[in-house]
């Protein structure tokens, strides 16, 4: 129940910073500031899957219904992340340490791997939401030019938060 109640507080802090903040903040055509994002990268490796998607699924249909657009492209953005996760952090770390690392974090994994883990997990998400977003490939180009600079904003911007607010002594499954 107590985490469940940590996730939830968690839930509702990332979708009204994305949707109050975030989603007005206007960067031009190319940045896309998303980060509800590190709600699911903060969950820990070994949590239950289909819970991580469940999660994932919502925190991506609360931020399409509370925002401008089609409805949908978040949430599918966002579960495909969250099926994917586990994947992205078999790539970026070595065998011995998936047993290791109970909460993904700067502090956990070391700041390369992080960054790696965080830049993997970006283009996954990105990849998605502008490929459903745009939906033609007459915009091929003008769509992985949008996945290159948000994926580089958003890990300036999960890292910064990272480092800055979530304290990995503790974790999320504590």
């Amino acid at each position: 129940m107590k985490q469940f109640l940590r996730y939830g507080g968690l839930f509702i802090l990332f979708c009204v910073l994305q949707t109050l903040i975030f989603e007005r903040i206007q960067l031009g055509p190319f940045l896309s500031p998303c980060i509800y994002i590190l709600f699911i990268l903060l969950f820990p490796f070994g949590y239950n899957t289909l819970w991580l998607l469940l999660w994932s699924f919502a925190m991506g249909l609360s931020i399409d219904l509370f925002s401008a657009g089609a409805l949908g492209i978040h949430a599918s953005a966002a579960t495909c992340l969250g099926f994917l996760r586990a994947n992205v952090f078999k790539i970026v770390t070595t065998k011995g340490d998936v047993g290791q690392l109970a909460t993904p974090g700067l502090r956990t994994m070391g700041a390369q791997w992080y960054v790696m883990y965080v830049v993997f997990s970006l283009l996954i998400h990105h990849t998605v939401l502008f490929g459903w977003e745009s939906f033609r490939f007459s915009y091929l180009h003008l769509t992985i030019a949008r996945i290159i600079c948000s994926t580089f904003l958003n890990t300036i911007l999960i890292v910064v938060f990272q480092a800055t607010l979530f304290n990995q002594k503790r974790g999320l499954d504590n």
